[in-house]
C-alpha cells in the first residue's frame, strides 16, 4: 500500500476548487476521480475541467474510492457538510474535512472513521501558508528566550477557527484559554474581546459583519497577530506576511539627559524599528489564491495520506483539533451572530493611488490609479440598480420602436409577414434612416417582440401607450436614484415620442440635442450620467499623472479629437489646474469637425491660454488638416470613434498623430445601447468597418481590442472591469500605447 496514489473525489466546488488544483499539482500522490456536487452548471464544468465524472449523490461513487475532501459549508455553518462527512465514512472512505467544525460534529466524525477503520481530520491551509509558518517558528524562538506579555490579534469572523490553529501552533499552548466580549460600539465593524491564551494578556478583535448574497468576500482582514514581549514585538501584519519584528523603544539616559548617541548603552539604537523576517512585500492575490493556496493545501493532503497510508506522526493527535474546535465555540458564542451587510461591492483601492507618483509606463497601472479615482467620484454603486435600470431601459426603448413602426400601419398583424421594403415604405423612412430602421427591426426580432419570416417581419399586439408609459416612469425612477438627471431621461423619452418624425427626416436629432441652441440637453447627456463622471473622471486623472510624472522641458502635447461639448475637455483641465501651478506643462489642441463646438469651446476655456482650438474631421487625412505625425504625445478621443465611417482607417491616423510611446485615451459604447438607437444614432454616419459586418452599431469590448491592435497599440488596458457595478451600463475607457512608428514627413500640429 505504501506509495500507492489516493483515489480522490472532491466535494463542493466553490471552495473545492483550490483543493481539485491542489490534488492536480501532486499527480503521483493523488488521482482525482470525481466532483460530488449539487449539479449545478458550475459544477458540471468543474469537473469538465479536470475532465472527471460529476456525482450528485455519495451512492453514485465508486467503490475504490480511497479519499474524499469535504469542502462544503458544516452543519454548524448551516451546511451539509458534517452530513455528508459522516456518510462517506460509513462508506469506508477517508475523509479530510474543511474547518470549522462543530465540537459534537467533530466527535461524531471521529468515533465513525474508528468503527468504519478509516481516518477523518480536519484540513486547514492557513497554518501551512509560508507567512504563518515563518512567523510561528520566529515566535518558537522569541518564546524560548524571553516570555510572552501579551497576544495582540485581529481577524475576520469567517477565520477564527484558523486564528486559533495558527495562534497554538506560534504559542505551543493555548491553555489556560478564555474570552468575554466587551461591550458593542454600535455599528463598528469590530467585535472587541478580551482573555488570556496560554496564560498571557489577550486582545483580539472580529470583523464581525457578513454580507448574506456574497459571505466568503468583503472581509476587512483575514488574520493579524502580534506577540509582546519585554524586548519586542513579532507582528504577523497579515496571513500572507510580512513578518516583522519591531524592537520595544528604550532611549538611555545619555540620550535623555546629553543627547550623546555614541555613549555605552546606546548599541541597540542601531537596530531598526521593524525588521521583516523574511520577504519585506507579500505575494499578490493572484499568486496568493492560485499558487500558494492550493500549495498549502496541497501539503495538508499530503500530511493526511501519509497518515492513511500508515507513517508514524503524521497526524496531531485527535485531541488537539477538538480543543481548538471547543475554543472556537466559546468565542463564537460571545461574538454572536454576525451583523448582516447586504448589497457590499468591491471597491478596489490600488497602493499605487496613495503615492504622489502612480505607474504612468503601463496602461494597466495607469488606469487602476485612474480607475480609483473614478469610483470615488461617482460613490457606491448599487449593482441590481443598474442591471434594474437597464433591463427596463430596454423594454421602453423596444415598445416605442414598435409602437412607431405600428403608428404608420406596420407590423400591427402578429399573422402578416411584411418585407423591410414595405415597413420602411409604410412608415415613409428616409433614405439616410433606411440602414438605421432596418438595425431596428432585426433587433425586435432578436429581442423577440417581433416575429421574423424568413426575410419577412411578423407583425405584434398593438403596444400599450399605458404600459409603455409605466415602462418610462420605471426607467425614470431607477436612473434618479443616484445614476443621473431626470433630463436625460427627459431627452431619451422626447426623442421616442418624435420617433415618427425622426425617421422621415421631418425632425432633426440634433434640436432634440440642442433645443433652440441650449447645451442643458447635451449637458445632462455627456457631463452629468453616472457613466460620464466615470469615464470623465478616469481620462483626466490619466491624462493629469501623465503631465506630472513629466520629465521633460518640452510640455505634454495633447490633441483631443471630437471634443465635442468639452465635457471631457473640462475634466482635464480642472485636473491639470489643481494644483499650484494654474498653469500645466501642456499643451492642449481642442479639434472638432463642427465650428459650432470649437467655437464655443473658444469661449469657454478663454483664460487657459495653453488650449489652442482647431478643426479635425476624423473621417478625413489628418495631414490634409494640418497635423503631422508624431505631433502628440496624447490622444483623446471621448465617444468619438462610434460615429467615424471606417473606424481601423481612423485609428490608423491617430497612431500616426501619436509620438513613439504615446498614449490613446479613448472612452466608447461596448455593447448595442437600444436608446441610442433611438436618439442619437438619427445623427450618426453609416459605418464601413466591423459594425457592418456584425450588424452592430457598436463595437465591442474585443472588437475594440482588436481594432487597435491592428491600428499599432501593443500595450492595451480597459475599465471598468466586467465584474464592475457599471459594467452592464456598456460604456468603456481604453487606454492605448503605440509600439515605435519610424518618422515621417509632415508639418506641426
Amino acid at each position: 500500500m505504501n506509495g500507492r496514489r489516493l483515489r480522490t473525489v472532491v466535494c463542493g466546488t466553490t471552495f473545492g476548487q483550490f483543493y481539485l488544483a491542489a490534488l492536480a499539482a501532486h499527480p503521483a500522490e493523488f488521482e482525482i476521480v470525481g466532483v460530488l456536487a449539487s449539479g449545478s452548471e458550475r459544477s458540471a464544468e468543474c469537473a469538465a475541467r479536470h475532465g472527471v465524472p460529476l456525482y450528485t449523490a455519495v451512492a453514485e461513487l465508486p467503490d475504490d474510492v480511497d479519499l474524499a475532501c469535504v469542502v462544503v459549508r458544516s452543519g454548524v455553518l448551516g451546511g451539509t457538510g458534517t452530513e455528508l462527512a459522516l456518510e462517506l465514512l460509513r462508506r469506508g472512505i477517508h475523509v479530510v474535512q474543511e474547518q470549522p467544525v462543530h465540537h459534537d460534529d467533530l466527535v461524531a466524525c471521529l468515533r465513525e472513521a474508528r468503527r468504519s477503520g478509516v481516518r477523518y481530520r480536519l484540513g486547514d491551509l492557513y497554518v501551512r501558508l509560508p507567512a504563518v509558518r515563518r512567523f510561528a517558528a520566529a515566535a518558537r524562538k522569541v518564546l524560548a528566550r524571553q516570555p510572552l506579555a501579551y497576544v495582540d490579534a485581529a481577524c475576520a469572523s469567517q477565520v477564527a477557527f484558523p486564528l486559533l490553529h495558527i495562534l497554538a501552533d506560534a504559542l505551543g499552548t493555548v491553555r489556560p484559554w478564555q474570552v468575554s466580549a466587551a461591550a458593542a460600539a454600535g455599528d463598528a465593524p469590530f467585535a472587541v474581546l478580551t482573555g488570556r491564551i496560554g496564560g498571557a494578556p489577550l486582545t483580539l478583535r472580529v470583523h464581525n459583519q457578513v454580507d448574506p448574497d456574497d459571505p466568503d468576500n468583503h472581509l476587512h482582514l483575514l488574520h493579524r497577530i502580534t506577540l509582546g514581549t519585554d524586548g519586542g514585538a513579532l507582528s504577523l501584519t497579515d496571513t500572507h506576511g510580512p513578518v516583522l519584528w519591531s524592537p520595544r523603544l528604550h532611549i538611555p539616559e545619555s540620550v535623555k539627559n546629553r543627547f550623546d548617541f555614541t555613549a555605552p548603552g546606546t548599541g541597540h539604537l542601531t537596530e531598526p524599528s521593524s525588521v521583516p523576517l523574511g520577504p519585506a512585500s507579500p505575494p499578490d492575490y493572484r499568486h496568493v489564491l492560485q499558487e500558494q493556496w492550493p500549495a498549502a493545501i496541497g501539503q495538508d493532503l499530503s500530511a493526511a495520506r501519509a497518515a492513511i497510508l500508515g507513517a508514524p506522526d503524521a497526524e496531531r493527535p485527535e485531541q488537539y483539533h477538538l480543543t481548538l474546535s471547543r475554543m472556537w465555540q466559546e468565542l463564537t458564542k460571545e461574538l454572536g451572530y454576525p451583523t448582516l451587510r447586504p448589497g457590499q461591492r468591491h471597491q478596489p483601492l490600488p497602493a499605487a493611488e496613495l503615492t504622489d507618483a502612480p505607474a504612468t509606463d503601463d496602461p494597466a497601472a495607469l488606469l487602476r490609479y485612474a480607475a480609483g479615482a473614478a469610483d470615488r467620484r461617482v460613490g457606491a454603486v448599487d449593482p441590481r440598480q443598474v442591471r434594474d435600470f437597464v433591463r427596463q431601459l430596454d423594454d421602453a426603448v423596444l415598445g416605442s420602436m414598435l409602437g412607431a413602426l405600428q403608428r404608420s400601419g406596420a407590423l400591427t398583424d402578429p399573422g402578416c409577414s411584411q418585407s423591410l421594403r414595405e415597413i420602411l415604405a409604410a412608415a415613409r423612412v428616409a433614405p439616410q434612416h433606411r440602414a438605421l430602421i432596418g438595425r431596428w427591426l432585426r433587433v425586435l426580432a432578436d429581442r423577440a417582440v417581433i416575429g421574423r419570416d424568413g426575410t419577412g417581419f411578423r407583425g405584434a399586439p398593438p403596444v400599450d401607450p399605458n404600459a409603455l408609459a409605466r415602462d418610462w416612469d420605471e426607467a425614470a425612477t431607477l436612473w434618479q436614484q443616484g445614476l443621473g438627471s431626470v433630463e436625460f431621461i427627459d431627452y431619451l423619452r422626447e426623442n421616442a415620442r418624435r420617433l415618427p418624425r425622426l425617421m422621415t427626416g421631418e425632425q432633426q436629432a440634433a434640436l432634440l440635442l440642442f433645443p433652440e441652441g441650449r447645451s442643458d440637453v447635451a449637458d445632462a447627456v455627456y457631463r452629468d450620467t453616472i457613466t460620464a463622471r466615470y469615464l470623465n473622471t478616469a481620462v483626466a486623472r490619466a491624462v493629469s499623472a501623465l503631465a506630472t510624472d513629466r520629465d521633460t522641458s518640452r510640455p505634454l502635447r495633447i490633441v483631443e479629437v471630437g471634443a465635442g461639448t468639452g465635457a471631457t475637455t473640462e475634466a482635464v483641465v480642472a485636473a491639470l489646474t489643481e494644483g499650484p501651478e494654474r498653469t500645466p506643462p501642456v499643451d492642449y489642441l481642442f479639434t472638432d469637425v463642427s465650428h459650432f463646438f470649437v467655437a464655443a469651446a473658444k469661449e469657454r476655456f478663454a483664460g487657459q491660454r495653453w488650449i489652442r482650438h482647431g478643426s479635425y474631421d476624423i473621417d478625413r487625412d489628418p495631414a490634409a488638416q494640418g497635423l503631422a505625425t508624431d505631433c502628440a504625445d496624447v490622444v483623446i478621443a471621448a465617444g468619438v470613434l462610434n460615429n467615424a465611417r471606417d473606424t481601423d482607417a481612423t485609428l490608423r491616423a491617430i497612431t500616426g498623430l501619436l509620438a513613439p510611446d504615446g498614449w490613446l485615451f479613448l472612452t466608447e459604447p461596448t455593447r448595442e445601447h437600444l436608446e441610442i438607437l433611438a436618439s442619437q444614432s438619427f445623427m450618426m454616419t453609416a459605418p464601413d468597418d466591423a459594425r457592418r459586418a456584425s450588424d452592430t452599431t457598436f463595437l465591442s469590448r474585443r472588437q475594440w481590442h482588436d481594432a487597435l491592435k491592428g491600428a499599432g497599440f501593443d500595450r492595451i488596458a480597459t475599465v471598468p472591469q466586467e465584474d464592475h457595478p457599471m459594467a452592464p451600463l456598456g460604456q468603456r475607457l481604453f487606454a492605448a500605447r503605440v509600439g515605435h512608428i519610424p518618422p515621417s514627413g509632415g508639418i506641426a500640429c
